[in-house]
Parts: structure tokens; C-alpha cells; sequence
């Protein structure tokens, strides 16, 4: 699919929708993070998951009346609405939340708003749509992951590092209650499968390069991607080829 001349929002979308049907097969790093946040986080009524994806079950919440999925991916909402067709499911940007003032009880974001362009202004607009004393708990890619594949020449995107991500944050809006990053290693048999780990959730856009003035992964032919196997090989742990994601745990609220 040749989405390159697409902007930003439009490419990520596409990629995730593509990506929807076999998310699950592939998702190892999400439902790592989210068994994390999940411990984390204490809602009662409205609760928003912000880049939903195919969906999280949130049954262990008793307190939760209703559940409000947003993703930019109509593929992920259409696969979510079948596995879990109680909850409502909307189709927007979490730059600019389509719900009205003080209408959720919670946010909920997993994994996702390192694709956003002005994260400040998704905070901005997480801190809108929350009730006075509400929470948002969320888990997001930092700076310095994937790393591995950086060594290897392949383009990765420049992660936020926790200090940027902490001001997005207006002081004067929220209090913050934990702010952690944790480094998560996998592992795979194969550089192939590496790879196919990204793809397969459709997070393989690359916003901007870590750093342009690292040498590049040119493939012409069987050779060079034998040779790149070879180097991937070094970095072998007993478990298996290593991929490092610092993940970024936050949990604010929203001041009363």
C-alpha cells in the first residue's frame, strides 16, 4: 500500500486498520503494558480508552457503567465492536475529542498517543472531557527504544523522553501521581519476526528518524539481508534476538 504522500494521521490510520484482523497475534508488548495500567487504574462511570485498538476488557472495573473506545483506525473499530459490542466506539483524533465538557469519569490509553503530532494538545483535551478529580492513566513509547534495530541502520521514530512527556502536563490542570519509565525487552527467533512485530500491529510509520546521520539498511539482494541477519546475531540473549521499548507509565488527575 503506497501511503507516503498522505499526511501523518491519515498513514498511521491506514496502517492500523490493515493491521486489525491479525492485531492479536502480534500484540505481545501491548498486553504487557496493559496488564500494568490496568493494575493501576481506578474508574467508576464513564470510562475513555484513547487509541483503543481492537479493545481491552475492563470486566475487573465493576465500578465502570459504560465504555467509550476512540481510535483514528476504522479497521481496529470495526473489529473491536465485534468483540465487544457494549461499548461505544468513535472514530476520531485524541487531539480533538468529540464529547463534551466533564463527560468522562477516566481515561484509559495504552501504547498510543506516541503517534500523536502536539501531544500537549491531546493532554489538553484529555483534561477537557475528564470530571474534576478524575484520572488518566497511560502508557506510551519514550525515547531510546528500539534501539537494536536503530543499530542495525533501520529508521525508528524519535521517542519522547519522560521529562517532555511530563510537560505536556499543564501543573495549574493536574496532579501527577506517578510518572515511571520502565524498559521491556522481547524477544524473537528470528530478525524476521522482529520486524513482523511492528508491522504486525501496523506500527511501522516512521515519523522521524532518530538521527539522519546514522549509516542506513540498504537490502539489493539475499546477501545483504543474510549479512544483516549476521549482525542481528550478535546481540542474541539465551531467550532470544532482544527489542527494548521504554514505556513511559503515567497516572494524573485532573485537578478539582
Amino acid at each position: 500500500m503506497n501511503i507516503g504522500s498522505k499526511p501523518l494521521t491519515q498513514q498511521v490510520a491506514a496502517r492500523f486498520s490493515a493491521a486489525a484482523d491479525n492485531y492479536h497475534s502480534y500484540d505481545v508488548l501491548q498486553k504487557q503494558t496493559a496488564r500494568r495500567l490496568l493494575k493501576q487504574i481506578k474508574v467508576s462511570g464513564r470510562l475513555l480508552d484513547i487509541g483503543a485498538g481492537p479493545g481491552t476488557c475492563f470486566a475487573h472495573l465493576p465500578s465502570v457503567e459504560q465504555v467509550i473506545c476512540l481510535d483514528i483506525a476504522e479497521g481496529m473499530l470495526s473489529t473491536l465492536t465485534a468483540n465487544y459490542p457494549h461499548y461505544q466506539a468513535i472514530c476520531a483524533d485524541a487531539q480533538n475529542l468529540p464529547l463534551l465538557d466533564n463527560s468522562v469519569d477516566g481515561i484509559y490509553s495504552n501504547v498510543a498517543l506516541q503517534w500523536c503530532q502536539q501531544l500537549p494538545q491531546a493532554v489538553t483535551e484529555a483534561n477537557r472531557v475528564l470530571t474534576a478529580g478524575a484520572e488518566f492513566n497511560m502508557s506510551i513509547v519514550a525515547k531510546d527504544s528500539l534501539q537494536q534495530l536503530s543499530a542495525l541502520g533501520f529508521k525508528i521514530n524519535q521517542f519522547i523522553e519522560q521529562s517532555t512527556l511530563l510537560a505536556s502536563f499543564d501543573k495549574s490542570q493536574w496532579d501527577i501521581e506517578l510518572c515511571e519509565t520502565q524498559a521491556i525487552s522481547l524477544h524473537f527467533d528470528t530478525l524476521k519476526s522482529m520486524l513482523q512485530s511492528i508491522k504486525g500491529v501496523g506500527a511501522s510509520i516512521v515519523k522521524q528518524q532518530q538521527d539522519a546521520n546514522l549509516p542506513q539498511v540498504t537490502l539489493r539482494g539475499r546477501k545483504d539481508w543474510q549479512a544483516l541477519q549476521a549482525k542481528a546475531e550478535l546481540s542474541r540473549a539465551p531467550e532470544g534476538l532482544p527489542l527494548t521499548y521504554n514505556i513511559c507509565f503515567i497516572k494524573a488527575r485532573k485537578k478539582r
